[in-house]
C-alpha cells in the first residue's frame, strides 16, 4: 500500500499528450529516449494528477470523485498497480 502523504512526481523526461479524437488517444512519452507508452483513459488521468504537488491521498480523493460509480477499492487497486509499474519503469520521483 502507497503512504497517503507520500508526493509523487513525472520525472521531467516525460510529457503527457491527449489527442482529441473520437473517444480520445493517449500517451506519455519519453523526450530523451523516445519511448512511447500507449495509455488508456484512466491511467491518464491517474498521470495527469501525478503533478509533485499533490499527495497519494489528494490523487485518490480526486480519482473518487471524478468515478463516483466505481468502487473505491477497484480505484485504489488501479492506482496502486500503475504506480508499481511506473516505478519499475522509473518514471516517477517519490518524495515526503
Amino acid at each position: 500500500m502507497l503512504e497517503v502523504n507520500k508526493i509523487l512526481q513525472l520525472k521531467e523526461e516525460y510529457i503527457l499528450h491527449k489527442l482529441d479524437i473520437g473517444n480520445g488517444k493517449f500517451w506519455l512519452f519519453n523526450i530523451e529516449n523516445g519511448d512511447v507508452y500507449k495509455l488508456n483513459r484512466i491511467s491518464y488521468t491517474i498521470l495527469s494528477l501525478i503533478d509533485g504537488k499533490s499527495t497519494v491521498g489528494e490523487i485518490n480523493r480526486c480519482l473518487f470523485d471524478k468515478y463516483p460509480n466505481k468502487k473505491p477499492d477497484l480505484i485504489l487497486k488501479d492506482f496502486e498497480e500503475l504506480i508499481e509499474r511506473i516505478r519499475i519503469e522509473n518514471i516517477i520521483n517519490e518524495r515526503r
